[in-house]
């Protein structure tokens, strides 16, 4: 188990990987626990590098 959450991500790194400014956020936290939830299935299938690589590509095109 201490494995899995090794390789989940934790909203506060989601929203630094996508520039989320969480305190003027209107994001419903329902919203934040779906991204979460896409996004750690990703990396327990994929890993957090291919994940983060993915983001970063992503958002900088």
């Amino acid at each position: 188990m201490a494995e899995t959450q090794d390789q989940s991500f934790e909203w506060n790194e989601v929203a630094d990987l996508f520039g989320i400014e969480d305190e003027n956020s209107d994001m419903v936290e329902a919203d934040r626990d779906r991204i979460l939830e896409r996004i750690n299935t990703l990396t327990g299938r994929y890993g957090r590098e291919y994940v983060i690589k993915k983001i970063t590509l992503q958002t900088t095109h």
